[in-house]
């Protein structure tokens, strides 16, 4: 082994070695190194892209014009078969060219060219296609430690960004819920505040249509009739604001007792008389459930409330509503028919959608709040229940509530 060989072994194994240690100046470490072992007055690391080089890093040691690659050159680099190539130049100075090329696997990706007086004898040549041959490797790999680095970056930055947008949507959320709090609990005030006073207009127009307190001429009847009437949507209205914020903030619990479900179903077709009456439309309740039930009172009484006022609001004068109790082994079964406008088979699932109104589809004349379906849909749920629709347009609707193992 000659002094050029040993040399470059030793360089070999220390660019091996301390590879990290050069990753800061990688290049021009790399081309210093070179210098160690091979004269020359320019060096080039080059790189191919589209059948031609371009330079990435270069090292001079005399004023040299670096040196651009043409495509004739790049074209007779790439067909040669050997990985080391020598040609001389028109330069009296500097005459020689030898390029070394950089292959991973046998592919080519650059080379390294070296610009000299003299050319390399075959020692030297051996030596830099040594070199040139760990050389690739460790280029390869700063490269891809640069695109790793700049991924890894790219990555941090997005989960930096991330959990930065995290944090504004838990602060948002955050505030979300308190608002929403500050909602319910706005409207189960109000709403409580204007129940309590609806209660006693309706009690009171009650009694005066009851003739309880003296004879009305038919004007007073009349008006009196339109109180209970009007009192009897806010109320409904006022119920159904204040049942949401109840459902929406968890706050409503079922109380179940023992009771009797022909009681509960005829007072609210009694409570909602006046409206059915005012559009002279039977109401009929038919009641063949055997035994007592396991629920809540209120509940129940609101559910048949719910859908005993739709039943009114979209059935058309002198039209017929009945009401049905049954009951199928333990589960209890409550119907309410209608031969009003019906729904569209593509409206079921939305119409206990929050804020759907029926009217808006085919009445157009009817007040709403748009949550009685949902509500009552919700109450349903409270009660281990499940609540069916059938219908068909200008035929009328039938509700099916159905509350598992209820009975007795």
């Amino acid at each position: 082994m000659n002094n050029c060989e040993r040399k470059t072994l030793a360089l070999m194994t220390s660019l091996l070695n301390n590879a990290d240690a050069c990753r800061g100046n990688f290049y021009d470490s790399l081309l210093e190194n070179l210098s160690t072992i091979l004269k020359f007055n320019f060096a080039g690391v080059y790189f191919i892209n589209d059948d031609e080089f371009y330079r990435v890093s270069q090292r001079t040691n005399d004023d040299i014009i670096p040196l651009v690659l043409d495509k004739e050159l790049s074209k007779k680099i790439i067909e040669c078969e050997n990985h080391t190539y020598e040609t001389q130049i028109d330069d009296s100075n500097y005459g020689f060219l030898t390029i070394s090329k950089l292959l991973i696997k046998n592919s080519l990706y650059g080379l390294i060219l070296l610009k000299s007086k003299a050319k390399y004898s075959e020692s030297e040549l051996s030596s830099f296609a040594a070199f040139c041959a760990i050389a690739s490797y460790l280029i390869k790999d700063y490269e891809l430690n640069d695109v790793y680095k700049m991924q890894l970056k790219a990555l941090q930055d997005a989960i930096a960004e991330k959990n930065s947008a995290y944090e504004v949507i838990e602060k948002q959320h955050k505030k979300l819920i308190e608002l929403d709090k500050t909602k319910n609990a706005f409207l189960a005030n109000i709403s409580h505040e204007l129940r309590t006073p609806l209660n006693a207009i309706i009690g009171f127009s009650q009694a005066l249509g009851c003739k309880i307190f003296g004879e009305l001429n038919p004007k007073q009847e009349e008006y009196i009739k339109d109180i209970q009437i009007s009192s009897l949507h806010l109320l409904g209205m006022i119920n159904e604001i204040l049942d949401l914020s109840k459902i929406e903030s968890k706050a409503m619990k079922a109380s179940l007792m023992e009771l009797d479900p022909g009681v509960v179903i005829q007072e609210a077709i009694n409570i909602l008389t006046p409206l059915s009456e005012q559009k002279s439309i039977s109401v009929n309740f038919i009641n063949t459930c055997k035994g007592n039930i396991i629920s809540d009172y209120q509940k129940l009484q609101q559910i048949l409330y719910n859908l005993l006022s739709n039943a009114i609001k979209f059935t058309p004068d002198n039209g017929k509503i009945e009401i049905r109790i049954s009951n199928e082994n333990k589960d209890f079964i409550l119907e309410v028919q209608d031969n009003g406008v019906g729904i569209d088979k593509k409206y079921h699932n939305k119409i206990f959608t929050k804020f759907v109104h029926l009217n808006n589809i085919y009445v157009k004349n009817q007040s709403s709040t748009g949550l009685g379906l949902t509500i009552t849909k919700e109450l349903v749920k409270l009660l281990k229940g499940k609540i069916t629709l059938e219908s068909t347009v200008n035929k009328g609707t039938t509700f099916k509530v159905v509350l598992k193992g209820a009975l007795i």
